[in-house]
């Protein structure tokens, strides 16, 4: 059984700086890199034959969301859940 290699090849483009920096902060806020990004889009058109998705950004409240979520994972905020705990934190505060 003959297995393939997946060798590398380089990919290079002039491109427009502003633009490039815009692209990459997209691509920061959905978790990649360049090349993960660009990977992930050759893959795409390959196998839909054409030009065939756009990646978005989360919405402000799901960024928000996001952040909560990762200050509460921290032990920075506690997640009120529940009338009575909000109603303790009012107290306490």
């Amino acid at each position: 059984m003959d297995m393939k290699s997946h060798e590398k090849k380089r990919v290079q483009a002039n491109l427009d700086k502003d633009l490039v920096d815009q692209a990459e902060q997209v691509f920061n806020d959905v978790g990649l890199n360049t090349t993960s990004a660009l990977t992930a889009f050759y893959k795409k058109v390959v196998a839909t034959d054409g030009i065939p998705f756009k990646l978005t950004r989360l919405s402000p409240s799901e960024q928000l969301e996001r952040e909560i979520q990762k200050k509460i994972d921290a032990g920075q905020y506690k997640k009120i859940d529940s009338e009575e705990k909000l109603a303790k934190f009012l107290k306490n505060n």
